[in-house]
Parts: structure tokens; sequence; C-alpha cells
């Protein structure tokens, strides 16, 4: 939902703002560079209570988010528990409306209508937003890449992703839902730093690395 802030390398960035071509944290691979944008405008009837048709809202605090965060109902959020199969590599993809009265996150409106951008990579990514969680994009149907679309991540059914939900509940363990490292991503230079050093000659002998101080500064007893 338009508002929520995304990872990429010059730290979070609000999701309308994203273009092609901008380069977004991943959680498996690096930064990776956005394919394609589609935006939406979404309409919610105020009758509406079922929970499939309602967004998610993730009070603020109640993952590492400094303010309130809105999921779409089937927003994929990848989840990690260290007892998940190898093959799924500790993560797998459930809708957020399974995540509704877990955590006290909750399905309601934020209004009647509101905007979305969706972000298409090459191949299915998961990024950080808001909060350190890890929101699920699956690969753009226009791609670039030569030989068939590989799968990357696990999206559970309806039945196990309950189940996999409630053990996280029972649980209480929050790092399976949200990445503490994810929240406070900082800017990262695209460009390599190389550190400044000074010109031959101009050290102290026995402090290197140091400038010589201007003689002008230093009384005559202790100019050796």
């Amino acid at each position: 939902m338009h508002g929520t802030k995304v990872a990429t390398t010059v730290g979070w960035k609000r999701v309308e703002r994203l273009d092609v071509g901008d380069l977004v944290r991943t959680l498996d691979n690096g930064f990776q560079e956005i394919q394609r944008v589609s935006c939406d405008l979404i309409h919610v009837p105020e009758d509406e209570t079922r929970s499939e048709f309602l967004p998610v809202l993730v009070p603020a605090r109640a993952a590492y988010n400094g303010k309130a965060v809105w999921l779409m109902p089937e927003q994929g959020l990848a989840l990690g528990q260290p007892w998940l199969e190898a093959d799924t590599g500790g993560q797998v993809v459930v809708s957020a409306r399974f995540l509704s009265g877990c955590f006290k996150f909750f399905s309601r409106s934020p209004g009647p209508e509101f905007e979305v951008t969706s972000l298409f990579f090459e191949n299915d990514e998961v990024v950080f937003i808001e909060g350190g969680l890890k929101a699920y994009c699956p690969a753009s149907r226009i791609r670039t890449l030569p030989g068939p679309r590989t799968r990357l991540y696990s999206v559970l059914e309806e039945e196990d992703a309950i189940a996999l939900v409630s053990s996280i509940e029972e649980a209480a363990d929050l790092s399976a839902v949200a990445s503490p490292l994810g929240a406070l991503p900082a800017p990262i230079p695209t460009e390599p730093i190389f550190p400044m050093r000074p010109s031959s000659g101009r050290r102290r002998p026995g402090r290197p690395g140091r400038p010589n101080m201007p003689v002008l500064l230093l009384r005559p007893e202790w100019q050796a």
C-alpha cells in the first residue's frame, strides 16, 4: 500500500516512489533491479467484513515498525523457521490475511479506497519492507533472462499456512515473521570507496597515517 517503505540502496524509500531500474534489497539475492511496476486503485465497500477482502494492519511497534504498516490480504510474506524442510531454504510464503489475529495484526480497511503498487523482478524475490517484514514479490511475466522461470520460494496453501502461523503464534516467535536486521537498512554506495592516504613523504616517522603537525604550533622545547 502507498506509504509503505522498501529497503533500497539509499535506505528506506516509499513504494510509490520506486521506478523500473531501482535497486531493492532482497533477502537472498543482494540488490535486485525492479523490472516492472504496477499501480492500482482499490475500492472496499463500507459493509465489507470478510478478512480475505480486507487489508491487514500491523500497528506501530507490533513488529519492528515505528509506524503502522498496511498489507494487502493476499500479499505474500516470507516466514522463517529453523525446523522447516531444507528444500525451502528455511523460508516459506503465506498470505498476509492468515496472520490476522496473530501478534496484534488484524484485518480492517484504511478507507473506502486507496492505492497500491506491485513490484516485479526477473525472478521471485523477497524484499524488506518497513518493520523488517519480508514481502514476497513474484517474478514479472515479461522476462529478459533465457530459460524457464524457476520458483525460488514455496507458497503454502491455506491449510498448511494456517498450521504454520498457529505454531509460530504458539511459540510467540516474532523473529519468524519480521527480521530485526531488515528493520534499519543503511544507505549502501554503488561505487567503491577507497581510503584517502597522505602523499609519500608527508608522514611523521613512527606515526604512519598521521599528517605532520605544523612547526609553528610547536613550542621549541617540544621539537626534537
